[in-house]
């Protein structure tokens, strides 16, 4: 298959990047708040238990696992509908959702010895700062590998064609992440720093700016998401 990018099919990947993304992060703030009685804090990157919560270091360890466990389900689900037996416009859904669950800051994180499922595990069973540090790290960084190669490996193999294979993997790959980075991480937080949309819906530290957020990308995805089906098209060619 050759990779054909259309600005609305651009449009709709970034949708599902940023959707993901809020998806996470809603998962590890709502499965906290469900263990502690109370809402914690969000912003665009973060999250953080209530300061009056009172519970198990595994209840927390779960919260953590949470926003990844979204991620995985989403990335084999792109993995599956990858298989060579489904049709041209599935398999470039597919693509595309393996990639918009950020795959390479999940990695890179586990790398550097951190990452949301690395965090969990220290809650779990590194019983002071320094005890099994690289052990878990180790661990952390086996099961995110697990977890992420086999459908980069197929979403890598389905592109015709090693030099656009190669120059169409990196660039999902890559892009996307930084992508996230900059607008996510940095100017959606220092908006938020600054007051926009601050008023507060609920009781604790979700703001409306993160409700509106997650409404635009969400809508934006529903009326462009069929425009994932042609990324990818079928065409002849030896490899």
């Amino acid at each position: 298959m050759k990779v054909k990018l259309t600005p609305l099919s651009v449009l709709s990947f970034f949708c599902l990047v940023f959707l993901i993304h809020e998806i996470h992060d809603w998962a590890h703030f709502l499965t906290a708040a469900s263990f502690c009685g109370c809402l914690g804090n969000r912003t665009f990157d973060n999250w953080a238990p209530c300061t009056l919560c009172n519970t198990s270091t595994g209840e927390l360890a779960l919260a953590t696992l949470a926003g990844p466990l979204i991620n995985t389900l989403i990335l084999w689900g792109g993995w599956m509908m990858m298989h060579p037996d489904n049709s041209p416009e599935k398999q470039s859904a597919g693509f595309c959702l393996v990639f918009a669950t950020l795959p390479l800051p999940q990695i890179m994180a586990a790398l550097a010895g951190g990452g949301d499922v690395t965090w969990a595990l220290r809650q779990l069973f590194q019983r002071s700062p320094g005890s099994n540090h690289h052990f878990v790290a180790g661990v952390g960084l086996l099961i995110v590998l697990v977890i992420c190669l086999p459908p980069l490996i197929r979403a890598f193999m389905l592109v015709a064609g090693w030099v656009q294979r190669i120059f169409w993997f990196l660039a999902f790959l890559v892009l996307p992440g930084m992508a996230d980075h900059w607008l996510v991480g940095k100017e959606l937080n220092k908006l938020m720093a600054n007051g926009f949309l601050s008023r507060q819906l609920l009781r604790g530290g979700a703001q409306s700016f993160l409700f509106v957020w997650l409404a635009v990308v969400l809508i934006l995805y529903l009326l462009t998401m069929k425009s994932q089906q042609s990324v990818l098209e079928y065409k002849e060619a030896s490899v």
